[in-house]
């Protein structure tokens, strides 16, 4: 019995051996996944239309950070928020399933999630006219036009008025004078 102990162990240590022998160190789950390459985008001209025709409908425009020029290869501020490429799009172009995207007033960035840098810059077609647009801003304007609806002004003129009767228009139920006497 004691022999078969021995032998157990002396088999043990020699199997071992070699992966002593090795000078590997060990990677981590997360230092692989941020170490790979992805394979350079190159968008054509069809590419970056469906990308800017599906992202047009999509109201996640942010500000841009100030003294900030978006550059393939620079890598976003912490501010900015990295959006998910919408389903209908990766349907149409299933490349770009592994990016994501920060909508701009001027610029849709194609961003890579993993290093956060910026793989392509694509300039809008119809830009906010170089200002930062604020969700209601753009749900009374282009999110109504989208819809179908007349867009309403932002400038303030067009005030919705105040839900429930305000007491201030006649609908017909109004007592008279001599019946409030009463």
């Amino acid at each position: 019995m004691d022999k078969l102990v021995r032998g157990a162990a002396a088999a043990l240590f020699v199997l071992s051996l070699p992966a002593l022998a090795e000078d590997v160190t060990t990677l981590s789950p997360n230092e692989i996944t941020i170490h790979s390459k992805r394979p350079q985008l190159g968008l054509s001209d069809e590419q970056r239309g469906a990308i800017e025709t599906a992202l047009e409908t999509e109201n996640t425009e942010q500000k841009t950070p100030p003294d900030y020029q978006p550059k393939v290869g620079a890598a976003i501020p912490l501010t900015m928020t990295l959006d998910v490429m919408p389903q209908t799009l990766i349907h149409q172009q299933p490349s770009l399933a592994q990016y994501g995207y920060a909508k701009l007033a001027r610029d849709l960035l194609v961003i890579d999630p993993m290093k956060k840098t910026v793989i392509a810059v694509i300039q809008r077609q119809s830009p906010t006219r170089g200002r930062d647009i604020t969700p209601a801003d753009w749900a009374a304007t282009r999110g109504r036009e989208l819809t179908g609806q007349p867009a309403q002004s932002t400038s303030g003129q067009n005030t919705p008025e105040p839900a429930g009767d305000s007491g201030d228009k006649k609908n017909g139920t109004e007592a008279t004078p001599a019946e409030k006497s009463d």
